[in-house]
């Protein structure tokens, strides 16, 4: 390992945010003349949440349970949950762990000949669902693939795609999602639930309180299965940001709770 590798390793985790922003509070701490513990306190709190080793450990009692899946047959239907776009983005507009949720639940239904429900609005005017068209239909033109629209109809059902987009936040998904269901006339759909692993938790409980039979089937790991290092120890955005998709989720979580779902 050459000397000019580890200088520009070091100047990358320690020149770049979070690492930055950790030195600057860490030595604001002892020239600051007050707040010198609130300095210290933030410094720490930075460099925990950036750490890989902390953020996977937050991570893995979210993703752990979904790394396997269960064989189940007669399957409604496949719903694949929003996760973010990029509007005015060519060719492709959903956003990296929506396009894998996509991806996945267009596999799934094809191979289980089986409908693809896509649950996912938002508040602009430009939706997640619209971004789910769009790059189906990139899909559709490159790769000369035939996506069919359907029925959640059980006389009618065969793969193809349908399109839940008024819903705004993973209750909405859940609520909206039933009612398509109640008029295809199926009361108590068995489904399978695609979404990434480190929201499949949440998820899971609010598609059951509305009344679904959930198959989880979980895509876009954030933990990986490589070995650790030296470099590790080091602060990172992509920690930073592991562990702040775990918090959100620990925190929807907790709001569950406490409204009795």
């Amino acid at each position: 390992m050459s000397l000019f590798y580890i200088a520009s390793k070091l100047f990358t985790y320690l020149a770049l945010p979070p690492g930055i922003f950790i030195i600057l509070f860490f030595f604001s701490s002892f020239y600051a003349k007050k707040f010198r513990l609130f300095f210290l306190f933030v410094a720490c709190i930075f460099y925990t949440l950036s750490n890989a080793y902390v953020a996977d450990l937050l991570l893995s009692r979210l993703e752990h349970p979904y790394k396997k899946v269960k064989s189940v047959t007669n399957i409604d239907a496949v719903i694949v949950l929003g996760g973010g776009m990029v509007e005015g983005s060519p060719y492709i507009p959903l956003a990296n762990g929506a396009y894998k949720r996509a991806v996945l639940g267009l596999m799934l239904a094809k191979s289980k000949n089986i409908p693809l429900l896509f649950s996912g609005g938002g508040l602009a005017k430009y939706t997640e669902a619209d971004a789910f068209k769009d790059s189906l239909n990139e899909l559709k033109t490159s790769l000369h693939v035939s996506l069919p629209n359907t029925s959640l109809k059980t006389d009618k059902k065969t793969f193809g795609i349908l399109v839940e987009q008024r819903s705004l936040d993973t209750f909405e998904n859940a609520k909206f999602s039933k009612k398509l269901f109640k008029d295809a006339n199926i009361q108590t759909p068995t489904i399978y639930l695609v979404t990434s692993a480190f929201h499949m938790r949440r998820a899971v409980k609010l598609y059951e309180h509305f009344g679904f039979k959930v198959i989880p089937f979980a895509t876009d790991f954030r933990i990986s299965d490589k070995e650790k290092n030296f470099w590790s120890y080091f602060p990172s955005m992509t920690a930073f940001q592991n562990s702040y998709l775990a918090l959100h989720e620990y925190i929807g979580l907790l709001s569950l709770t406490l409204k009795g779902i």
